[in-house]
């Protein structure tokens, strides 16, 4: 044989021997490799360019390219470090038998040449073929015309090739690094060395509970919903460190009080079971942790992404409850509003007719409150909130109830702010003479028939119903640099052909606003196609990185087990010589593979429990407002990540009993 060919055929030899190692670690490299090409391919498509809405797309593809990327990392350095530990005992054995350092680094270079081939034309290819599938899949989420056509992306196999190519040689120098340093009698008996029993870090354990405790709080007590979404990220931060310490220490407590329960403890499939962990846990942790924590992302990404596309039509509804509106900034164009009002309900009636008319004036001011005072200067001690005003005249067009209110009375809604007085002052500055009003009787109804802007958002609001024209110019003249006025006309289009009869009114209404100045138009149609792309974008971007996470946490779980069952290898033979018979055994492994296996699991759902009342103040930024279709989503998310996580239990279990427990079978 010649030498040039001795180290590939080596390699390749290697590679099939340790098939059981390297298939699903080539497998997730391929994956992640296509995964990637696809999101690359989809940030910078110029398709997509001309479509409307298309840009939302495009951004939540990049921001996938991303975390793809960083997953991609975790992948394979974790894979490749686990395939490297099971083969220190070969690797000593080779440097044993005569070959040196130096030629053994030519075989792992040789490996890993061959490992990046595979991953790089496997994922290439792979990318390349569903490529089209996923934009086509993507374009039917957002509800945008699919695009027909077949491209490659060029960019998208550079950055992959780039991407791929920096992490095989980080895994190479990782290998090349570990064995220059050891010493060919560790790696020879690298596999029969043992574990000290762990001691109970205490310390680390307070601060596990301290961590995830603050996580919890912060999630349950967080109830603006920007501030839940400025604080979300904190919270996560915590709560993965809370979780990695009580893993790595908590554990460790845990299992030493369950020793001390004799009990529990001295029995046959409890004894060994505690007795292996406990020895082992120090390592087990920290995957037990990593697969909790991916399991949460899983459920979070896809139960959040999911309820927001189905609640999207309630959404749409909420955020623009007819057809068409027409505003008038009466800053800029300060005309008779009922002027406009005629010509768009004849624009709309020339183009097919119209139903559910309606109209009102908004006033708005961004206001300090404090106390009972309501300021239209910032103060920095005062808490600031969107000041809404309507007249009694509107206040009955849009709700269908009369009412008279004298000058200084008001109805009122406030929210996001605790306690606000019946009795107030609204000035231009603090300290300063205002005007005062009386809460004759507190809005407790949803306003319908009006945009969001009149619901009273979660967010820091305070709507308010005075008497007439005149008390709301009043209230807006006290500060006209922050104040704003708005008449606005909504209505829904009457018959069939609604599409052509929007347009139609589109281009009459236009005219009105190029003609004028000052005048916008805003259709529900035109809008909705906006909402479709992004949540459409938010849903693949979930259920795509979901993915990502359950491949991340499948094969962590596979090594991990395989890992265990080479370790207990030993011990369970040990343990059938002396006695010990294939039924007891069986047992302990189901014991302790129950107890191992469903601990991540269960802490992940406790984690979306925990998270569930963040999240939902957060999805109400995107009008998400039902809890109930959301709790349905994330209980329907959760029930099948748990058959998924059963099926991958049954098979690596199997696996697991194979390599442990198969000759307590004879």
């Amino acid at each position: 044989m010649r030498k040039s060919g001795f180290f590939p055929r080596l390699a390749l030899v290697n590679l099939a021997r340790n098939g059981r190692f390297y298939g699903p670690y080539l497998l997730s490299c391929v994956v992640t490799a296509a995964m990637y090409y696809i999101l690359v391919f989809l940030a910078f498509n110029q398709g997509l360019e001309n479509v409307r809405g298309a840009m939302y797309l495009k951004s939540f593809a990049g921001v996938g390219c991303f975390v793809a990327a960083g997953l991609s990392a975790v992948i394979l350095l974790y894979a490749n470090s686990f395939v490297m530990k099971r083969r220190q005992r070969e690797l000593g054995l080779y440097n044993i038998l005569g070959l040196e350092k130096r030629h053994i680094a030519r075989m792992c270079l040789w490996e890993t040449l061959f490992c990046a081939a595979v991953t790089l034309a496997g994922g290439l290819l792979l990318g390349v073929l569903f490529s089209k599938a996923v934009i086509l899949l993507l374009l039917k989420l957002a509800r945008i015309p699919a695009q027909f056509g077949m491209e490659i992306s060029l960019r998208g196999i550079t950055e992959t090739i780039v991407l791929f190519g920096v992490l095989f040689l980080v895994t190479l120098g990782q290998n090349l690094f570990r064995l220059r340093k050891a010493k060919p009698v560790e790696l020879l008996h690298s596999a029969s060395a043992g574990e000290r029993e762990p001691r109970t870090k205490w310390l680390l354990v307070l601060l596990g509970a301290l961590t995830l405790g603050g996580g919890y709080f912060i999630a349950v007590v967080t109830k603006n919903p920007i501030e839940a979404m400025l604080l979300f990220f904190g919270a996560v931060f915590l709560v993965i460190i809370g979780t990695y310490c009580l893993f790595t220490a908590g554990s460790i407590a845990v299992l030493k009080r369950l020793r001390a329960k004799s009990k529990f403890y001295y029995q046959t499939r409890h004894f060994t079971a505690v007795s292996g962990l406990l020895y082992r846990m120090k390592q087990n942790a920290v995957g037990l942790a990593s697969i909790c924590i991916l399991s949460t992302m899983v459920l979070v990404t896809v139960s959040t992404t999911i309820a927001m596309n189905i609640g999207l039509e309630n959404a749409l509804d909420q955020m623009f409850p007819f057809d068409i509106e027409f505003l008038q900034d009466l800053e800029r164009q300060p005309g008779d509003p009922m002027n406009h009002l005629r010509e768009v309900e004849a624009a709309a009636e020339a183009s097919g007719g119209f139903s559910d008319s309606r109209y009102y004036t908004r006033y708005w001011v961004y206001c300090g409150v404090r106390g009972g005072e309501v300021s239209l200067n910032l103060d920095p001690n005062c808490l600031r909130t969107e000041v809404e005003v309507v007249t009694a005249e509107d206040y009955g067009r849009l709700t269908g109830h009369a009412v008279m209110l004298a000058p200084d009375e008001v109805l009122a809604r406030s929210t996001g702010l605790e306690d606000f007085p019946a009795d107030f002052t609204v000035s231009a500055r603090f300290g300063q003479e205002g005007l005062s009003f009386h809460v004759r009787e507190e809005i407790t109804e949803v306003i319908s028939h009006a945009t969001n802007s009149l619901l009273g958002a979660e967010n820091s609001t305070l709507f308010l119903v005075v008497a007439d024209r005149t008390v709301a110019e009043t209230i807006m003249d006290l500060d006209t640099s922050r104040s704003a006025r708005q008449f606005r006309i909504q209505m829904n289009l009457a018959g069939e052909d609604y599409p052509e009869k929007l347009a139609q009114t589109e281009r009459l209404v236009l005219d009105l606003s190029r003609r004028d100045g000052g005048v916008g138009f805003v259709s529900k149609q035109e809008q909705a196609q906006e909402y479709y792309a992004m949540y459409g974008g938010f849903l693949f971007l979930g259920v795509f990185l979901g993915l990502l996470f359950l491949l991340a946490t499948v094969l962590i779980i596979y090594y991990k087990q395989i890992s265990e069952g080479y370790e207990d290898q030993r011990r369970y033979l040990i343990l059938r010589q002396v006695g010990m018979s294939g039924q007891e055994i069986n047992a302990s492994i189901q014991s302790q593979i129950l107890l191992v296996f469903f601990l991540p699991l269960g802490a992940a759902a406790l984690h979306v429990f925990m998270a569930f009342p963040m999240l939902s103040k957060m999805l109400e930024l995107f009008n998400l407002f039902d809890v109930g279709l959301f709790a349905l989503c994330t209980a329907g998310t959760l029930a099948v990540f748990c058959l998924i996580y059963a099926l991958v239990f049954a098979l690596t279990a199997r696996t697991y009993s194979r390599l442990v427990g198969g000759q307590g079978q004879r």
